[in-house]
């Protein structure tokens, strides 16, 4: 029997990531392991759920999830914001790796493959801007989204200070709906052209798959 794959996330913007365009990719690659995501459990009693969580509320999920058996966990954290408490926690976002590694050998169990993004999710978004061009009428507002995809051919380096990251350059230039908007821009955009533009990501899909295969 096939192993699921199951993503744990922080909230519903990368929810529906992997519901739109992840899950899409692996199925129109052969893969027809059943995958689906969901969101850490921050407070069991009120069932709350997302939003950036300290290493404990995360280790528990994927510990949790990978007991269930036969089954394959991976991550999608950002490290913007992350809490200093995750193991190997390293301020040099060129470092990420680090922190991958340490939890690698924190959780210690080969069916799982974590991944922290750099910086937000959104900066994916700037892969293209067709996505963009769904969401936002205003030519004004364009252009600096255009200048922002120009300025940076990796969208991963897009830097994620409390002013910059990509989530807040989107709420600055207009009036960005996480959620709403984030689901329309992705479902426009060519995912192999994020795979082209994004290495680190590419990476990590390339180790997913890797693992979907044995």
């Amino acid at each position: 029997m096939n192993k699921r794959l199951v993503f744990v996330v922080e909230g519903d913007t990368e929810i529906k990531f992997v519901e739109n365009s992840l899950i899409p990719y692996f199925c129109n690659h052969g893969i027809n392991n059943t995958m689906h995501a969901q969101t850490i459990t921050t407070n069991r009693k009120i069932q709350k759920k997302g939003g950036n969580v300290s290493y404990g509320k995360y280790s528990n999920e994927i510990r949790r999830t990978l007991n269930q058996s036969n089954v394959i966990v991976t991550s999608i954290v950002d490290y913007f914001k992350l809490p200093v408490d995750f193991p190997g926690y390293t301020n040099d976002s060129k470092r990420i790796d680090e922190i991958e590694k340490a939890i690698s050998e924190d959780i210690d169990n080969s069916d799982f493959i974590p991944y922290i993004q750099r910086h937000e999710i959104e900066a994916l978004m700037f892969s293209d801007r067709s996505g963009f061009d769904l969401v936002i009428e205003d030519p004004n507002a364009m252009k600096y989204i255009s200048q922002i995809i120009d300025e940076y051919p990796n969208p991963e380096d897009i830097n994620g200070s409390a002013a910059t990251s990509p989530s807040k350059r989107l709420e600055a230039i207009y009036n960005y709906d996480k959620v709403a908007d984030g689901d329309l821009i992705f479902e426009m955009i060519d995912f192999n052209l994020i795979l082209a533009k994004c290495p680190r990501f590419k990476v990590w899909i390339d180790k997913l798959m890797h693992k979907l295969s044995e």
